[in-house]
C-alpha cells in the first residue's frame, strides 16, 4: 500500500528538519514528494492522513497554499529529481492521434502556451479516420490461417 511508503518517506524527510522550525518550514522539504504523489493521483486527504501519521499534522488549506507557492516558484525550473511513488504502470497505448504526422501527445496541459501549441497543430482528420477504421477492422477480423495446400511466401 502506498500509504506506508508515503509515511516512511515523510518521516525520513522530517528527520532532516529542525523540530523547532515552523510548520511551513518543516513542510517545505516534503513538497516535491507530495507534488509527485498528487500528480500520480493521490488525493489530498490521503496526503494529509499520511502527514499526520508521520508526525506533522497539517490543515488542508495550508497544504494547498504551500503546494501552490512551491509550484509557482518551480514553474521555470527544470523537472525536479523527485520521482512519484511506484504505482501500477500505465498501459501503453498508441492512439491514432499520436500517430498523425507532426502531432506529439502531451500528457498534461499546464500553461496557456501548451494550449496554443495544440491549437496551432495541423491535424489530418482523414488520416485519423483511416487509422480508426484500420484499427476497428484489425480488431474485428480474426487472424487468418493459410490454406492447407498453399505455400507460405
Amino acid at each position: 500500500m502506498n500509504s506506508q511508503r508515503n509515511i516512511a518517506e515523510f518521516k525520513r524527510l522530517l528527520e532532516q528538519t529542525d523540530d523547532r522550525a515552523s510548520l511551513s518550514a518543516r513542510l517545505r522539504p516534503l513538497l516535491p514528494y507530495i507534488q509527485a504523489c498528487v500528480s500520480a493521483g493521490s488525493p489530498y486527504v490521503a496526503m494529509l492522513n499520511d502527514l499526520e501519521q508521520a508526525g506533522l499534522p497539517v490543515k488542508r488549506r495550508l497544504l494547498e497554499r504551500a503546494l501552490y507557492r512551491w509550484r509557482k516558484s518551480t514553474a521555470n525550473r527544470p523537472e525536479s529529481a523527485v520521482t512519484p511513488p511506484a504505482t501500477e504502470p500505465a498501459p501503453s497505448r498508441t492512439s491514432a492521434l499520436s500517430q498523425t504526422k507532426g502531432l506529439e501527445h502531451s500528457p498534461r496541459i499546464e500553461t496557456p502556451a501548451d494550449l496554443r501549441k495544440i491549437r496551432d497543430k495541423c491535424v489530418d482528420l482523414d488520416a485519423l479516420r483511416r487509422a480508426g477504421e484500420a484499427r476497428k477492422k484489425a480488431e474485428a477480423s480474426p487472424p487468418q490461417r493459410p490454406k492447407s495446400g498453399a505455400h507460405p511466401e
